[in-house]
């Protein structure tokens, strides 16, 4: 293959990725949308899920910066008449400044589900048809999905950045 092929294929992968991202999310409201009979146990599972996606959405709002900033350098840039930017330059400049702000959006948004995460992880039920608690058929959310066992990466952590601040 060619580097060039390489380059498209790396650049549909990752647009692929933020679609199926995309695409996952709008499912999630659609099947919440009828609000289907769940356990606190079953929302509890969800909402870590989300919190994970939330925790990782800085740092593809940096690196997706950072690949901003090289085309600087590895294009020649030129703005279209649709916008009042002239200068691409400047355009970067003021995207990178937004997915600044995304990212402590996101940082924000973990938090709050994570809160959410961490107020449900403790709720149990059971059948109110089962009469008792003793006969009853108790549904908590697997101990996988607690909060102490999953972190979002530390700056210390050796990946590609730092992690979502606690």
């Amino acid at each position: 293959m060619t580097e060039n092929t390489d380059l498209a294929n790396e650049a549909a992968a990752v647009i692929d990725a933020a679609r199926a991202a995309e695409h996952a999310i709008q499912h999630l409201c659609r099947t919440t949308l009828t609000r289907p009979n769940m356990t606190p146990a079953q929302v509890d599972i969800v909402l870590a899920h989300l919190a994970d996606a939330a925790a990782a959405l800085p740092q593809a709002a940096r690196q997706l910066g950072d690949i901003l900033e090289h085309a600087k350098t590895d294009y020649v840039l030129e703005m279209d008449n649709l916008t009042e930017i002239n200068d691409p330059d400047l355009a970067i400049d003021t995207a990178r400044l937004h997915l600044d702000g995304a990212s402590e959006a996101a940082i924000s948004l973990y938090r709050r589900l994570d809160a959410a995460h961490n107020a449900t992880a403790h709720i149990a039920t059971f059948d109110r048809e089962a009469g008792t608690r003793e006969a009853a058929v108790w549904d908590v959310a697997p101990r996988v999905h607690r909060s102490e066992d999953r972190r979002p990466p530390t700056a210390s952590g050796g990946g590609t950045g730092p992690g979502v601040p606690r």
